[in-house]
């Protein structure tokens, strides 16, 4: 499992995953900015600024741990959201899964779902990873029921590890092996 040698493009039958560019860093800021995507995604304190998105990324480029694409429609030049392995671990085979759509009219199309299942391939098949990981928060019952339908399994909770809405949410964590992956698509 080696990063040095990454993959530029990935592929789903509507999405196409490709490395991020500079010039997209203001639109990510835009997303990362958002309080709506922020609320049911970040465990961040509040919305990401601009400079500190872009510091991220830049961080992203470089990092031997993290492998992040942008998710575009094919044949469109403009992104619409973001998914990265994180966390990547070559002893355990294991990573932890993000993923944003940045606009509203561009959510519940299935291209998050497409762009995970390439993510997941090839998490699998080219980096040789056993497992993939996330965490999803439970008032996030959109994002839980895709996971399940992508094959993820709860494996666990942090009871009460966010506060929104001057409540307190369990985070649930989720994974997938690489049979269950399998399984899944056959």
């Amino acid at each position: 499992m080696k990063l040095s040698n990454r993959t530029q493009r990935l592929e789903g039958e509507r999405v196409e995953l490709l490395r991020h560019i500079r010039a997209n860093y203001p639109l990510y800021g835009e997303w990362y900015g958002d309080p709506e995507i922020w609320h049911l995604t970040s465990w961040a304190a509040e919305p990401l600024g601009a400079k500190a998105v872009q510091r991220l990324f830049e961080q992203r480029e470089s990092s031997i741990t993290d492998d992040s694409f942008a998710i575009h429609r094919k044949g469109q030049r403009h992104p619409i959201g973001i998914v990265s392995l994180m966390n990547i671990s070559e002893v355990h085979a294991s990573a932890d899964l993000s993923i944003i759509v940045g606009r509203q009219g561009d959510r519940d199309q299935g291209y998050g779902s497409e762009a995970i299942e390439a993510l997941l391939e090839y998490s699998f098949e080219s980096l040789g990873l056993h497992r993939v990981g996330l965490s999803v928060f439970d008032f996030n019952a959109l994002a839980i029921s895709t996971y399940e339908k992508l094959g993820f399994r709860e494996e666990g909770r942090l009871r009460q590890a966010i506060k929104r809405d001057h409540a307190f949410h369990d985070a649930i964590l989720m994974s997938i092996l690489r049979p269950e992956c399998r399984k899944s698509r056959s």
